[in-house]
């Protein structure tokens, strides 16, 4: 017999974390929750695992900064600061040498250091990577495929303890340089010298704090300020003696040196309120305010109450162009250092948000694959460095949650009459791709109660290698399936939560759909 009540869609995917609104006021396709998920195909699946490189070697203490180093086309090292202030290199073995730091002694660092690739300034001339620590230590190089970082060559006159560069970046074929208000270039011939070369200017002396961060994005360089002053260097002129610096704005504040990155012709970076500014925006709409990612999502003030806004003075982003995915490191309630990643995904015109709670990310890298494509990995406060986008769904070797729950809706998209009224509801259809032989749990919520819980398998059209049977069972497909469960509870909204917690186990969901009676229509059973 057909149903003879109304059936509703909640589909899912589209929107991500959609909280800020009042609880009746939320869109059906909002998530309220959306942990250790992706919104592929707007579809929420269970995020990705990740990949230890250095299982048996624990580096001493965190990892604050780590970097992809290719010194020459065919050779590709893996580089290392810990916050135990040691510098470990490795060719590829899994090992860093056996655990043995190529430096140490140079005491404590934090995640506010940064690698920076310069050198080949000439024909013949070997590529350089240089190490800002944040002003804690004399600027280093290490040339090459050399096993020791060194100090610079020819630093600046005024680099002298305790004051030395806390950032830099390349441009202009010279290895720029930040010391408290001052901007220094080094020589176009020796990304080393920054002595006998005079390009070196002061920026607003006097108007806010130290330089905190540089970026170079569509061949303009920035420097940020404490303050939330930004700047930018006028050098349309060739002669760089007439270059000079002109602010560009007094409230884009940077969190931290390294939460910056370009992506998708916008620059994205984490600011000093704790949310996400989109530079393309703020030139566009002229306000820190309209530029904002996460007031534009809908989901700030769920960030605020749930993270711990400590976190974002040490901030790393990164964003990942093969999936369109950007990165940032926060920090859980009572954590000393971030562990957490809010990722946007950036396949559609706002960006839609949902938070890692796995691992304990402390710093943002790519590293490129077999193929060439650079792939995000990130640095752990206990010495590991984990590769991301790993298939199997586990972080190392734990298993962690993928969870994501609906906002209650009452259906009156369908019909505002809709709204108030009272609703038997009779079954739920959830509809998903199959992952493989695991199972979902779906948690049932109506007008705020808790009222059961349903297994669901996710392979009802498949069955697998390990207990195929030719001629009788049939691989699944790619297409979507359906599995309907009764429904028992009346009221005015409803809300799911559908979650797995299993090793190596992920689910793929696509909508859920409920059927239910308006209090007062006849019985209908299912």
């Amino acid at each position: 017999m057909a149903y003879s009540g109304i059936t509703g869609t909640i589909p899912l995917g589209r929107l991500g974390l959609y909280t800020d609104n009042a609880p009746s006021d939320l869109p059906p396709d909002a998530l309220i929750e959306a942990k250790n998920i992706t919104l592929v195909e707007n579809m929420c699946q269970k995020a990705p695992g990740t990949l230890v490189w250095n299982p048996s070697y624990q580096l001493d203490g965190g990892v604050v900064a780590v970097h992809d180093w290719w010194p020459t086309t065919t050779k590709q090292r893996l580089i290392a600061l810990t916050s135990a202030g040691k510098i470990y290199r490795d060719i590829g073995d899994h090992t860093f040498t056996l655990g043995v730091p190529i430096n140490t002694g140079m005491g404590a660092v934090t995640p506010n250091s940064m690698f920076v690739e310069g050198g080949q300034e000439l024909a013949l001339r070997p590529k350089k990577l240089f190490l800002f620590t944040n002003g804690l230590h004399q600027l280093k190089v290490l040339a090459a495929d050399g096993i020791t970082f060194n100090d610079v060559g020819d630093p600046a006159a005024d680099w002298t303890t305790p004051n030395y560069p806390r950032v830099g970046v390349v441009h202009r074929n010279r290895l720029w340089a930040f010391m408290k208000q001052r901007a220094y270039a080094s020589d176009t011939g020796d990304h080393e010298d920054f002595d006998t070369n005079n390009l070196t200017q002061s920026i607003f002396p006097g108007e806010g704090g130290d330089i905190i961060g540089a970026h170079v994005f569509k061949g303009r360089l920035f420097a940020f300020k404490e303050g939330n002053f930004v700047y930018y260097l006028d050098d349309s002129n060739e002669d760089s003696s007439l270059w000079f610096w002109r602010k560009l704005s007094n409230n884009f504040g940077l969190a931290a040196p390294n939460a910056m990155f370009d992506a998708l012709n916008d620059m994205l970076a984490g600011n000093s309120s704790g949310t996400v500014t989109s530079y393309a925006a703020t030139d566009a709409l002229g306000d820190i305010e309209s530029a904002d990612i996460f007031r534009a999502a809908n989901m700030e003030q769920y960030l605020r109450a749930n993270l711990n806004m400590v976190g974002i003075r040490e901030m790393h982003a990164l964003y990942y162009e093969a999936k369109k995915l950007a990165y940032f490191t926060y920090r859980s309630t009572y954590k000393t250092t971030n562990d957490s990643l809010v990722v946007l995904d950036m396949n559609k015109e706002i960006p839609r948000v949902t938070f890692w709670i796995k691992g304990t990310p402390q710093c943002l890298a790519h590293r490129k694959d077999v193929t060439g494509i650079p792939r995000p990995m990130y640095g752990d406060a206990s010495g590991y460095i984990h590769f991301m986008d790993y298939e199997d769904r586990k972080e190392g070797n734990t298993a962690y949650e993928g969870a994501f729950r609906t906002a209650y809706t009452d259906f009156s998209q369908l019909d505002t009459a809709l709204k108030h009224r009272q609703k038997h509801f009779d079954f739920m259809w959830v509809e998903f791709v199959e992952e493989g032989p695991h199972t979902i749990s779906v948690d049932t919520f109506i007008d705020g109660r808790y009222m059961e819980t349903f297994t669901i398998p996710m392979n009802i059209e498949g069955t697998y290698l390990d207990s195929f049977m030719l001629d009788t069972d049939r691989l699944s497909e790619r297409t979507t399936q359906s599995i309907p469960y009764p429904l028992h509870g009346t009221g005015r909204r409803i809300s799911f939560r559908i979650y797995n917690s299993g090793s190596n186990e992920s689910f793929k969901i696509a909508s859920i759909t409920v059927g239910f009676r308006p209090a007062g229509d006849g019985e209908t059973k299912f």
